[in-house]
């Protein structure tokens, strides 16, 4: 067969599968790019006072909601390092919640927003959302029910007091590493929580999960929005989330396996699916970064880290996130 031959049976099978040379990337050189802008600055002291254990402290995985009255409330994993005979990753007793008007300091530190000190000694992962049609705030966390790691729902009318279910979601239906949720409130009018996992529908790879629900106690199937052939055993990838910036759809994740302080940025025109291929725009420099609009301005958060062996801690930092325009 001729080389010229050989380039038109090429060209046909692309055409056929629907790929074409064009296409791949395109979404890569044409959408708005995320950047950090300026410093990611320090926001407040790991350790929340001296009243508690004498060894260091360290944030993880958070989340951040602005409350009735304006004010940014952070939650997220706050603990000291394990003392001597406890496990770092299992020793995980408190919860943190700290309050400011200010995304950029004047943190206030308010009560734990959940304690396990004297009981699992293990609270993961938090996102917390207002759930508007039982006008309460849901918080979605790992917690160790019945002798293993499972995702619970926590609920709340004042974002202080939580009242916890005990029940695991989908415990028939997630890998019991499925963990860090994100939640938004997806386009269907139903709330979308992400996770990464591996496992669903027996395919053993890094995913991104979505669960969908409309009261938080009843919950959908989970899907894949995202698959990453990198393992055959457990999930590699952390913290996911998603946001949509006019038309196009951003799926952030942590490749801490990879990378502590990693993060990747896909773009999608379709938010069930994301190509991890062809269409990763940027890295970020962060750990479970979370994005978030406080008083007209973006940011964009890091953490960590939970492993002195890596870096010195450095609690929970802050920058202004920029956008890079392409295509216009």
């Amino acid at each position: 067969m001729t080389k010229i031959k050989t380039l038109m049976v090429v060209m046909v099978f692309l055409l056929m599968t629907g790929t074409t040379f064009a296409q791949k990337g395109k979404l890569v050189n044409s959408v708005d790019i995320p950047y950090l802008k300026g410093e990611s600055r320090k926001m407040f002291e790991a350790k929340p006072s001296e009243d508690f254990d004498t060894n260091e402290w360290f944030t993880n995985d958070h989340c951040f909601i602005i409350d009735k009255n304006g004010k940014l409330h952070w939650f997220g994993i706050n603990n000291p390092y394990p003392p001597e005979g406890k496990e770092l990753y299992r020793y995980h007793p408190y919860l943190g919640h700290l309050t400011t008007n200010e995304a950029t300091g004047n943190w206030k530190r308010e009560e734990m927003a959940l304690t396990e000190i004297d009981g699992t000694e293990y609270l993961g992962a938090p996102f917390v959302i207002y759930h508007e049609e039982s006008d309460r705030y849901a918080m979605v966390l790992e917690t160790y029910l019945e002798g293993t790691r499972r995702l619970e729902v926590a609920w709340s009318d004042d974002l202080h007091t939580w009242e916890r279910t005990y029940k695991a979601i989908l415990p028939n239906d997630l890998w019991i590493s499925s963990r860090d949720p994100h939640i938004m409130k997806g386009p269907d009018g139903k709330y979308w929580i992400h996770i990464v996992s591996t496992g669903n529908k027996g395919v053993k790879q890094s995913q991104v999960l979505r669960i969908r629900t409309k009261d938080f106690m009843n919950f959908e199937a989970p899907e894949t929005i995202l698959g990453i052939n990198d393992n055959n055993f457990a999930t590699l990838i952390e913290s996911p989330s998603v946001y949509k910036r006019d038309d196009i759809w951003y799926l952030l994740f942590t490749y801490a396996h990879r990378r502590y302080t990693e993060t990747i940025v896909i773009a999608s025109e379709d938010p069930d699916h994301f190509d991890y291929e062809n269409n990763v725009v940027t890295t970020l420099f962060g750990h479970a970064a979370k994005i978030f609009t406080y008083k007209g301005k973006e940011y964009i958060s890091s953490c960590g880290p939970e492993d002195r062996h890596y870096y010195k801690y450095q609690s929970v930092t802050l920058a202004e996130l920029g956008w890079a325009i392409q295509g216009k």
